[in-house]
């Protein structure tokens, strides 16, 4: 059985915390995700980036999120992106999220930013333009996350024949939440109508521990061919960036 893609690990920090703790719970619960919880853990860039080589070569595939209240650089946020970081959740004084957003936003991170006291900005969360995630993509040509993320974007803007070419390189580079690339395959049949071609990837992708939307989607599927389907087809839902940590 393949990875359980909605099964996720969390990691917090008691100064003692090791990484063969964290391999050893990704092989035995088969997680595809972790999040790791405390900032603390980040303070030290130097020991951060040491973690992020050792995770890949151990080759952790995994998707994870991180806290951190100290400003990042551009070496520690590509050390952190390439060891499979996708999503970091800010909090730091204005002057800093300025440059932390900046350097999040070369490496295709999903960022929520705050105040040092929580409170949030004017732009809590941030967007990519199609361009943005190609020059991501480039950046960063061996990471199945920003292929896969180029892939979503491209069928967000209904370029629906450049969705194959980066999910294919996604899924080749093992892109670990192999469910969310069969749901965009999914959406991708149910936008040309091929419904049933649809309704066989969902089928594929019920398989373990999927993501929620997985159902979502193949109830919708279920409720239009049942209602005799119509011209216009059947618009699944795609929301696959970051789920693991939404």
């Amino acid at each position: 059985m393949g990875k359980h893609s909605f099964a996720h690990g969390v990691v917090r920090f008691d100064q003692s915390w090791s990484l063969d703790e964290v391999e050893r719970a990704v092989s035995e619960r088969e997680l595809s995700a972790l999040a790791f919880e405390d900032a603390a853990m980040f303070a030290d860039h130097a020991k951060v980036v040491e973690m992020c080589l050792d995770m890949r070569v151990r080759d952790l595939n995994v998707l994870w999120s991180a806290r951190m209240d100290t400003v990042p650089t551009d070496g520690l946020l590509k050390a952190m992106r390439l060891a499979g970081c996708q999503r970091l959740d800010m909090r730091l004084d204005p002057d800093e999220a300025a440059e932390g957003l900046f350097w999040a936003r070369r490496y295709g991170f999903d960022v929520c930013i705050r105040n040092l006291d929580g409170t949030s900005y004017a732009a809590e969360r941030i967007a990519y333009t199609v361009e943005e995630r190609e020059a991501i993509a480039g950046r960063l040509p061996g990471l199945h996350a920003a292929q896969f993320d180029l892939a979503v974007a491209y069928f967000r803007a209904g370029r629906l024949g450049d969705v194959m070419l980066p999910l294919g390189k996604a899924m080749t580079l093992r892109f670990p939440m192999n469910d969310l690339c069969l749901n965009l395959l999914a959406c991708l049949s149910a936008a040309k109508h091929y419904p049933d071609q649809a309704a066989g990837l969902l089928d594929q992708a019920g398989y373990g521990c999927p993501h929620p939307v997985i159902f979502r989607n193949r109830e919708l599927l279920r409720t239009w061919l049942a209602g005799g389907g119509d011209l216009k087809g059947v618009r699944l839902r795609l929301e696959p960036e970051h789920s693991a940590f939404s």
